[in-house]
């Protein structure tokens, strides 16, 4: 869990300087995988886009399960909301999204992606926070009483607990998320670059001119959904 939070400095780095006289350069020793078509190293983009995507998938699963905890704790009246809104399909309402929006910037992006990963992790953060509902230990505290600061500094690791178990599979879902909405139209703009602005932009022409860009692309999404099933095994 913790490799997955220390990518959050990633949202930090800067961008690549754009230089369109140098691109489209074929491979070298200078740059390994050549440059893009706005003359950025294609080997820099791809680990920056990388690094940065894996920091917005865990802001995003955090901002997720931050709303999941609430809809959870507070949402009784609203279930069969929430039960209705995850049965209906996301492209319903994001197509026509893309279509009237075009791109977003990361914080509306974020906010759209925290939005729908939380209806989805309200179930079993649910499943988890009952028990301590209806337990003595938390009848005793609203019958004596207890100020919420006191509560909250007692019951958040114990909460924080619960949701981190539900850490990788957030993170997961906001990772391929960001490169199916940047796939719409709905990503950020070429001058803040993601794993999914890289994918939208490479997948199509591995078919008819291949670049490595493209390749080293496929070879990055391979390899975390191995990183990610994997740790969830463990």
């Amino acid at each position: 869990m913790r490799w997955r939070l220390a990518f959050l400095g990633a949202l930090l780095l800067p961008d690549l300087p754009l230089d369109p006289f140098r691109g489209g350069l074929a491979a070298s020793l200078r740059h390994p995988l050549g440059t893009d078509d706005l003359g950025r190293d294609a080997l820099l983009r791809l680990l920056l886009a990388s690094a940065r995507s894996l920091g917005f998938a865990s802001a995003c699963a955090l901002l997720g399960l931050a709303l999941g905890f609430l809809l959870a704790w507070r949402g009784n009246r609203l279930r069969g909301a929430w039960s209705a809104l995850r049965s209906l399909p996301p492209l319903l309402f994001l197509i026509p999204l893309a279509a009237n929006l075009g791109g977003l910037s990361s914080l509306p992006l974020g906010l759209l992606l925290g939005g729908l990963l939380a209806p989805h992790l309200e179930p079993a953060l649910r499943v988890r926070l009952d028990p301590l509902r209806h337990s003595p230990a938390w009848s005793g505290e609203r019958l004596l009483g207890a100020p919420w600061p006191s509560t909250l500094r007692r019951w958040a690791p114990w909460g924080w607990q619960q949701a981190a178990a539900l850490l990788p599979s957030a993170w997961l879902g906001a990772l391929w998320g960001e490169a199916t909405l940047s796939a719409l139209g709905l990503g950020p703009g070429p001058g803040h670059d993601s794993l999914g602005r890289l994918l939208a932009e490479e997948l199509p022409r591995l078919g008819s001119d291949p670049s490595l860009l493209g390749w080293g692309a496929m070879a990055a999404v391979l390899l975390l959904a191995w990183v990610s099933v994997e740790s969830r095994r463990a």
